[in-house]
């Protein structure tokens, strides 16, 4: 499989194009199941797939010339059929789904590991989905990572309709719908917003929102610096953003025991700067700038106590007191828009007579106020430190043992079977 794209003989690339094209029939076989269970528990055992996954995550790591494979080889034609899939015991296939998954679809094998993904990171629960969620996400470090993924991710003439897993959930009912056809970068900004949207529990799985917010800076670094300007709704994002924001002052008490909420709060600010510094030079068009700038003053509340979360314990001597100066630093811009547009917005009401205003009136009076607001230019924004394996190194290595003894069950399994039937 190391001689993807490259000089390595017809023969390797046949193998590994047959190899990477299993991952698409698993997921097919997935997605066919009913709605009563994720997925992913639907008469699978993950470490089945956990060699597919290894062996992914290490040529994403490893070879440069994997990119090329991923993103021009196509999906399997058609994902199993439902009498093969099922189990006894499962509900009848969501036809929907299905038709999402119709192979006249174009597809490559990037849009079938977005979708394996959705899979895996709807479950954090035991301690072996955490780990096989923890590779999807340094994998996918690994492909925001390669300029030429990115290239094709970003690409507006290369759409695919991908259709995610999205958990059910008790605040949202799942409506069975027509993906949108867009670039693979805006598929993979909807699976990071997804996740962070699911997983604000209380076993907070730390390290994954890390991993998570590491992948969308760098996908959001690519864009400021090719000014890829991707034709979304950022609303949503904004919104997940905050959601964690909200969550980590909420809990403060209960998280500080095993995370360090600072770091993790200060990566999420630091998104938002990106946003407000750097904005206009990957946001689609003015509107969504001035749309970042209401989101920003409607939710100001969230902010002010992320605030002076940060500034109770930068002014106290714990172990947190660094981390938290940096936090409330990283806010300066945030507060200073808050605080130039609240007076503005209140005098408009005031001449206006109004208690309630539109969001639109709100957009209005941002627009004519522009000019006066001063920020603070901050640089390094979008940098990051390029992913190493060695602090995963401990989470592979348990992977690596799962997928050898699931493969030796296999192999032990077939020979049984195999020599009951020669019998």
């Amino acid at each position: 499989m190391w001689t993807f794209g490259g000089a390595g003989g017809g023969g390797g690339g046949a193998a590994g194009g047959g190899w990477l094209a299993s991952l698409t029939s698993m997921v097919g076989g997935m997605f066919l199941a009913g709605d009563d269970a994720p997925p992913a528990r639907r008469g699978q055992n993950g470490s089945e797939s956990d060699g597919m996954l290894l062996a992914l995550y290490s040529a994403a790591h490893l070879n440069r010339n994997l990119m090329s494979t991923l993103a021009h080889a196509p999906a399997a034609s058609a994902p199993p059929s439902p009498p093969d899939t099922l189990q006894t015991h499962q509900s009848p296939p969501n036809m929907a789904q299905i038709q999402a998954l119709d192979s006249d679809q174009p597809s490559n094998l990037l849009v079938t590991f977005f979708q394996y993904c959705s899979i895996v990171m709807a479950d954090t629960r035991s301690e072996a989905a955490a780990q096989a969620c923890t590779l999807c996400f340094i994998t996918l470090t690994c492909i925001a990572e390669e300029q030429f993924a990115n290239a094709i991710m970003h690409d507006q003439n290369l759409t695919f309709k991908v259709q995610l897993y999205r958990l059910p959930m008790r605040h949202r009912k799942i409506v069975p719908e027509e993906p949108p056809s867009q670039p693979l970068a805006s598929t993979l900004i909807d699976l990071l917003v997804e996740f962070m949207m699911c997983h604000l529990l209380k076993k907070f799985p730390g390290e994954l929102y890390s991993l998570c917010i590491g992948v969308l800076l760098r996908l959001l670094s690519y864009q400021k610096r090719c000014r890829v300007r991707l034709a979304r709704d950022w609303r949503p994002l904004w919104a997940a953003l905050i959601a964690l924001l909200k969550f980590l002052v909420a809990n403060e008490s209960t998280l500080l025991r095993r995370h360090d909420i600072f770091v993790m709060a200060q990566q999420v600010v630091n998104i938002f700067n990106l946003f407000i510094t750097f904005g206009d030079s990957f946001l689609p068009e003015p509107a969504s700038y001035d749309q970042l700038y209401y989101e920003l003053i409607r939710v100001h509340a969230a902010f002010d106590n992320l605030f002076y979360m940060a500034l109770r314990y930068s002014t106290g001597s714990g172990a947190h007191k660094a981390a938290a100066l940096r936090l409330a630093n990283s806010l300066v811009n945030v507060r200073a828009i808050v605080q130039h547009f609240a007076p503005k917005i209140d005098a408009w009401l005031a001449a206006q007579s109004l208690s309630t205003p539109t969001e639109d009136q709100i957009l209005e009076v941002v627009r004519k106020n522009y000019d006066s607001l001063i920020l603070k230019l901050q640089e390094g924004l979008e940098s990051y430190e390029r992913y190493h394996a060695a602090p995963h190194r401990p989470v592979l290595a348990r992977r690596r043992a799962a997928a050898a003894a699931a493969l030796r069950r296999r192999v032990a399994d077939d020979l049984s079977h195999y020599t009951a039937t020669s019998q």
